[in-house]
């Protein structure tokens, strides 16, 4: 028994310690990973370096004091800096353990993609959230619940008619059915993505707070676009499209 603790003591405890930091670190390396905080990390990495080398190498004594009291603090500005991706790391960890990926029926998924492809030849536009681990509750709330299985003709008829009062939201899709239309999503801030109109802004702002696929068909242009994981990607064709869904949006992540 001695042995045994011993060898815990002295090894395993190790082991765990690390792998558990690794796993930690991986984990908030993919959410961070292609935005701004990336730039934020950066930052904090030569204010660290800063702070070595003027107490340790330089020795500036009224340098030195400021930074030491900048990471005092430096707890709750980074909780506030990123508020979101702490969000989101334990979102995603969170779903992993008790969630499962949203499988969408494969009729199903052929109905979404031949709205978009109506859609998109008819110069219509449409925005389509399906829900993966993330649940998207509290965006489904903000609209119209409807809880109707999915399908092509429904699907069209509330983007087709720029009267309904449905047309300028989200569908939300989530277990095979249509929860809800005329749903608010969240803007994103990303600046690249002015060029845009609202519905890839609004996509592109879902995609940075949940794991959901977000479909946007261009009602200027009639492409469509894929949000996921806090990217988005354009010209996706039809085909391409029914990949992302079957595959719950693992195959954008080689991308």
């Amino acid at each position: 028994m001695g042995t045994i603790t011993r060898l815990y003591s002295t090894y395993v405890v190790n082991i765990l310690d690390i792998l558990i930091l690794t796993m930690i670190f991986y984990r908030v390396i993919l959410v961070i990973k292609g935005t701004r905080a990336i730039q934020i990390v950066a930052g904090i990495l030569f204010i660290l370096g800063l702070t070595v080398v003027s107490r340790d190498v330089l020795h500036l004594k009224a340098l030195s004091w400021l930074l030491d009291n900048f990471w005092l603090a430096a707890v709750i500005i980074f909780a506030v800096i990123f508020q979101t991706e702490i969000r989101n790391v334990l979102a995603q960890i969170g779903g992993q353990l008790w969630g499962s990926k949203n499988k969408i029926q494969n009729s199903y998924v052929t109905e979404i993609v031949e709205a978009v492809e109506g859609l998109s030849s008819s110069m219509m536009g449409g925005l389509i959230a399906i829900e993966n681990e993330i649940g998207l509750k509290n965006f489904t709330e903000t609209g119209i619940t409807l809880n109707a299985d999915i399908s092509n003709e429904l699907l069209l008829s509330i983007f087709k008619n720029k009267s309904a009062p449905l047309h300028d939201g989200a569908v939300i899709v989530f277990n095979g059915k249509i929860s809800a239309a005329g749903c608010l999503l969240p803007l994103s801030h990303d600046t690249s993505v002015k060029i845009f109109g609202t519905r890839h802004r609004a996509a592109l702002g879902l995609s940075e707070v949940t794991d959901a696929i977000i479909i946007v068909v261009s009602e200027e242009t009639g492409r469509i676009s894929v949000a996921y994981k806090g990217k988005l990607y354009g010209n996706v064709s039809t085909s391409k499209l029914k990949e992302i869904i079957n595959t719950s949006g693992e195959v954008l992540k080689s991308k």
